[in-house]
C-alpha cells in the first residue's frame, strides 16, 4: 500500500468510527465542553462536518477572509463552526456522513498516486500537497474523535491506524521540540520512551537535535516516559502535563525542570 493509499484508509476508518460514537451520544454529551477552548462536542462535530463538506463540494464558509499561501486561520476555522450552530445533531451527523461518503466516492474514482502534486479543493487554499492534506485529515480527524471521547468519558481508539499515523506525526516533532522551543545548551539531552519504544537525542553546537547512537555511552539528563495516549494529547496542545486524564501515562526522571520545559514544548497543533 503507498503512502497515499495509507492516508486514505486511515482517514476514511476514523470517519467511521467517529461516525458511530456521535450516532450514540445523549443531548447533555453533544453540549459537554471539549479540549478545544469554546466548543462543545457539538461544535466539534460542526468544524468536522465543515472540512468534509468543503474537500468534498469545495463550498467554503461565508464571510471568512482570505488565507491563501498560509496556514489555515482560527477565523476561518470558526466560521465553518459558526454557520453551524443553529443546526441540530442529526443535521450535523448527516452531514458529516455524507461528506465523508462523497469523498471516499471521488478518492476511490480518481486516486491521487503523487505525494507532491497540489490537489484541489483544500480547505482555506492553504498550501498542502497531496501527502501533506491526506495525512492532515488523518490526525485531524482522529484528535477530535479523542477529543470527544474524553468530553463524555469514552476512552479508546488508541490503536487504529489512524492513531498511529498520529502518534509517528507528532513523535517525528520531537526532536524539534527539543532544538527549538527548550532554551536548552548543546550537550543537552533528552530521552523520550513511548509504549517502551525510545528516541534518545541530543542537543549538537548547530543548534540541531539528533538521534544519540546508543553505543555512545552516557545518560540522558532526563528521560520521559510516557504513552501513545499522552503523546498525542500534547502533540495535539489539548492540555498540560498536569491535567492528563486516568488513562495517560506520564513518568519523569532526571532533569524535572529540562522536562517540563521539553513536554511545553511538544504541542504541534494549536
Amino acid at each position: 500500500m503507498s503512502e497515499l493509499d495509507a492516508y486514505i484508509a486511515a482517514w476514511s476508518q476514523a470517519c467511521a468510527d467517529v461516525s458511530a460514537i456521535i450516532d450514540e451520544l445523549t443531548a447533555d454529551q453533544w453540549a459537554a465542553p471539549s479540549d478545544c477552548p469554546g466548543w462543545s462536542v457539538q461544535d466539534v462535530v460542526a468544524h468536522l462536518a465543515a472540512l468534509e463538506t468543503e474537500l468534498a463540494t469545495g463550498r467554503r464558509p461565508r464571510d471568512v477572509p482570505d488565507v491563501s499561501g498560509k496556514t489555515v486561520s482560527s477565523a476561518w476555522t470558526e466560521a465553518g463552526v459558526a454557520e453551524r450552530r443553529e443546526n441540530t445533531p442529526e443535521q450535523l451527523i448527516a452531514e458529516f456522513r455524507d461528506a465523508a461518503a462523497s469523498r471516499r466516492q471521488t478518492l476511490a474514482a480518481d486516486p491521487p498516486t503523487n505525494p507532491a502534486a497540489i490537489p484541489e479543493p483544500r480547505p482555506g487554499n492553504v498550501p498542502w500537497d497531496n501527502a501533506t492534506l491526506l495525512r492532515n485529515r488523518v490526525l485531524d480527524v482522529w484528535v477530535h474523535e479523542q477529543d470527544i471521547r474524553r468530553a463524555i468519558g469514552l476512552p479508546g481508539g488508541m490503536d487504529s491506524p489512524a492513531a498511529q499515523i498520529t502518534a509517528a506525526t507528532f513523535a517525528a516533532a520531537l526532536p524539534f521540540a527539543l532544538a527549538r522551543k527548550t532554551g536548552a545548551a548543546p550537550g543537552t539531552r533528552v530521552a523520550v520512551v513511548v509504549d517502551g519504544i525510545p528516541a534518545d537525542l541530543v542537543l549538537d553546537e548547530d543548534g540541531r537535535a539528533r538521534p544519540v547512537d546508543p553505543a555512545a555511552g552516557g545518560a540522558p539528563d532526563t528521560t520521559i516516559t510516557m504513552n501513545r495516549e499522552t503523546l498525542t494529547i500534547l502533540g495535539a496542545g489539548r492540555r498540560t502535563p498536569d491535567n492528563l486524564p486516568p488513562t495517560a501515562r506520564l513518568e519523569i526522571t532526571g532533569d524535572r525542570d529540562l522536562a517540563a520545559r521539553f513536554l511545553a514544548a511538544m504541542a504541534v497543533t494549536p
